[in-house]
């Protein structure tokens, strides 16, 4: 929050531009859908309610929201979950890693949100004035264990895999095979510090990606696939932006 007065504002119209890419993993469903984010700030905000001639204080408005910002932090930092003006509730997610409970490190602590059904009937009359399909990303068709010759999520610990799919070449310096953890949710942790990368790939071609699964994975510990490259369509060609993709969960035995 700025500590200056902000008389400008930017109103929408309940219409926005809406990019779908791409879905392999969900049963039914081709593509996921994300409504582009145009994002307003505390100044925005009180912005729009000086226009309204509410006969309101800017001044006063900021401070209360400076003040209802300290508060939410210190909350957050007791451990606490907020309840934030009946729109949601911001909580504390943790991640634990270890085999069994006396060995177990409890680590990765984020806080989330869950919205509530009044936030969620608020964006219920948007409208879509748009409809774009994202850049291709890489996808995982299959993921086959060498070691057994099956199709399966349950892989053998030390063996090799096989991924196959489209748009699957591994290019660039930050591009690469990942293990990393899953949320709760099955998707991959965003703190990639605890990623695992794969050191070599075997194979490495738009249809099929080859690797040993690196030694340090742990046993029946849930993990997504990440791939990374910056390859176009699958050449030796690349380009300045990374594209990125991850599979459904898989575990070790």
């Amino acid at each position: 929050m700025s500590n200056t007065t902000v008389i400008d504002y930017s109103d929408t119209n309940g219409a926005g531009t809406v990019t779908i890419v791409n879905n392999p993993f969900s049963n039914g469903k081709k593509y996921n859908a994300k409504f582009d984010r145009v994002t307003v700030n505390i100044d925005n905000l009180i912005a729009r309610i000086e226009k309204k001639g509410l006969d309101t204080d800017t001044f006063a408005l900021k401070h209360s929201a400076s003040l209802f910002k300290a508060e939410i932090l210190e909350a957050l930092g007791k451990g606490e979950a907020v309840n934030l003006l009946d729109l949601g509730v911001f909580y504390i997610a943790a991640s634990a890693i270890g085999d069994t409970v006396e060995t177990v490190t409890i680590s990765d602590f984020q806080v989330r949100f869950t919205p509530s059904k009044l936030a969620n009937d608020a964006v219920s009359a948007l409208k879509v004035k748009k409809v774009a399909l994202s850049a291709p990303s890489p996808i995982i068709a299959t993921i086959t264990d060498l070691y057994t010759g099956e199709e399966t999520n349950v892989l053998t610990q030390g063996k090799s895999v096989l991924l196959s799919g489209a748009l699957l070449k591994i290019t660039g310096e930050e591009g690469g095979v990942f293990f990393a953890p899953a949320t709760e949710q099955e998707t991959p942790t965003v703190n990639e510090e605890m990623w695992v990368k794969v050191p070599r790939l075997i194979r490495n071609s738009a249809k099929e990606l080859e690797f040993y699964l690196p030694e340090v994975l742990e046993a029946d510990k849930k993990y997504c696939i990440v791939l990374k490259t910056n390859s176009s369509k699958g050449t030796n060609t690349t380009k300045k932006s990374y594209t990125t993709a991850y599979s459904s969960v898989v575990s070790l035995k």
